[in-house]
């Protein structure tokens, strides 16, 4: 199929430098001429590269189809923060505090994640009353790196897809109804005593999960 083969040469073009993210494409008319192939060929491709996250397309004066950034990728089959698994993937981690406060007896937590200086997720953690110092402590790191030994070990996770509300697309400066990645987690230690609670969004055009299963059991 010529459309395949206009797929294989921006994927080879992304994977080997010459494209960057950012990057705009030739317009769809400027392709088909070059591919000898008809604009609704070259169309069918651009919507398959944007499915697979490689591209981005705007519309309007300025629109046209961009080399979108890579996604990052949430792993679950280990359990870490998220500072730790973006290093990972060579980015750098920070947070900004939107609140911190005591709130029946529990320490809630309230920050934007940050990926390279660009908000990322939204957490809402809370803390048991034992971790009360929190509320003395610079926030804008790894918390688990500050709970140290107390850090959990080990969580439950339950992920669905949401749209933002206005208060999750203002934090993720994203418009209101954008797709996002919900996380509802419960954070165990190692003698299985809760450390914490949290409801993180993550944003969906730059997230996306990796899990390795478990081997087949065969009836």
């Amino acid at each position: 199929m010529k459309y395949a083969a206009i797929i294989a040469e921006i994927e080879q073009a992304i994977a080997d430098g010459r494209l960057a993210p950012g990057d705009r494409l030739p317009a769809e008319r400027a392709l088909a001429e070059e591919h000898r192939v008809s604009r609704m060929t070259v169309r069918q491709a651009l919507q398959l590269l944007e499915s697979r996250g490689l591209l981005r397309r705007a519309i309007g004066r300025n629109g046209g189809s961009f080399v979108a950034r890579p996604k990052l990728e949430r792993d679950l089959g280990t359990f870490s923060g998220l500072s730790e698994q973006l290093a990972r993937q060579g980015v750098a981690a920070g947070a900004r505090v939107l609140s911190v406060r005591e709130v029946d007896g529990a320490i809630e937590i309230a920050r934007v994640r940050l990926a390279d200086g660009e908000p990322f997720a939204l957490e809402r953690s809370t803390f048991p009353e034992r971790f009360r110092w929190l509320l003395e402590r610079d926030l804008t790191g790894s918390l688990y790196e500050l709970l140290g030994d107390d850090a959990p070990v080990r969580a439950v996770e339950r992920i669905e897809p949401i749209a933002a509300d206005a208060d999750e697309a203002a934090a993720l400066e994203l418009r209101v109804g954008a797709p996002l990645l919900l996380v509802d987690r419960i954070a165990y230690n190692a003698d299985g005593d809760v450390v914490e609670t949290a409801r993180d969004v993550f944003r969906g055009d730059r997230t996306r999960i990796v899990a390795w299963t478990s081997e087949l059991v065969k009836a």
